[in-house]
């Protein structure tokens, strides 16, 4: 093809026809601007192709990552919700029983193992640990741009703020469970005697009461929480926008 162009250009100037010549030459530039247009569209093609499949991939990550996230909430929730119940109950059973003759008749024996079924439940715990790391991978790089739909770019930036809030919250309430009550109840509660009196006056006692009462009270904010900083609704949403991109 090259070839060709060059011998009609020799033989236009050969024959001294610059006017065609001059045609010709306008023609050939346009023909080569022509191709590499087209050339570049080819290119720019490809290149948000290969940018539209990295899109994909990260989305599909992304929401993987938060269906485990909603899994775990989900969990922790029902978790939390069961142990304030546990906790509300315990404080209307304690109120109804007789610590200094705790084994009278039958329903005496029947309350005592409730308060002890529902003492169980209230003291357990369980954290959220969400998974983050694509999240994190994103939003420290030039990746980011890559996501293109502007409601998921909000959420995923709102995303560490809003679980932070949420994680200020059970920490509060972990540091609670291990610094105040875990040490008070190993100097007070001897696990190893059965009946012991000692045992039940520090079960009774208003110390531990309140104790209960604030657990009850961290359990409820843990809960809470969740609902007014939009914890559920923002995970929801992830994943939502992130289906969309792998239809």
């Amino acid at each position: 093809m090259i070839k060709f162009f060059r011998r009609a250009r020799q033989q236009l100037l050969s024959e001294n026809k610059f006017s065609k010549y001059f045609l010709y030459a306008i023609g050939e530039i346009v023909l080569v601007v022509i191709g590499i247009l087209i050339a570049l569209q080819i290119n720019n093609t490809n290149e948000r192709k290969k940018e539209r499949a990295k899109e994909l991939a990260f989305l599909k990550e992304i929401n993987l990552d938060f269906k485990s996230n909603k899994a775990q909430l989900d969990s922790i929730i029902s978790y939390n919700k069961v142990s304030l119940h546990a906790g509300i109950r315990l404080m209307e059973l304690m109120s109804n029983f007789n610590p200094k003759n705790p084994v009278v008749d039958e329903s005496n024996t029947h309350l005592r193992d409730s308060i002890g079924y529902y003492n169980d439940l209230v003291w357990r715990n369980k954290s959220f640990n969400p998974k983050n790391g694509t999240v994190e991978a994103l939003l420290n790089s030039s990746s980011f741009d890559l996501i293109k739909n502007d409601s998921l770019r909000r959420n995923l930036i709102s995303w560490k703020d809003v679980l932070a809030d949420y994680l200020e919250e059970e920490e509060f309430a972990i540091n609670f469970l291990f610094y105040e009550y875990g040490p008070w109840a190993r100097k007070n509660f001897d696990p190893d005697v059965d009946d012991d009196p000692e045992n039940t006056k520090a079960f009774f006692s208003k110390r531990h009461r309140n104790f209960i009462n604030q657990r009850a009270g961290d359990l409820f904010n843990n809960l809470n929480t969740v609902e007014e900083e939009g914890v559920i609704k923002m995970i929801n949403d992830i994943i939502r926008l992130t289906n969309k991109g792998n239809d």
